[in-house]
């Protein structure tokens, strides 16, 4: 497995970001989801739209960011993960 897909998504502040990338959402509106640094959910959203769990338009100044076909089933599957009781 890749080793900086794990390190990327086994960071708390990581997955709230994409957890909360659910919706069509700009990245200040994630950033007070996640409670985490505007430059960090920045980076994060970078890194999973190189993935291709993420895509951007822009609207004027407004970059808004939406999962992707890819991002809906991971995040599906991590939801899962969550709720799994042992």
């Amino acid at each position: 497995m890749n080793e900086d897909i794990l390190k990327l998504f086994f960071k708390e502040k990581t997955l709230k970001i994409f957890l909360n990338t659910e919706k069509e959402e700009y990245a200040a509106k994630i950033r007070n989801k996640a409670v985490c640094m505007y430059s960090y959910v920045i980076t994060c959203l970078k890194k999973f739209e190189d993935l291709g769990l993420v895509r951007s338009e822009r609207e004027g100044r407004i970059k808004r960011y939406k999962l992707t076909k890819k991002g809906k089933e991971l995040d599906g599957k991590i939801r899962e993960l969550l709720e799994f009781k042992a």
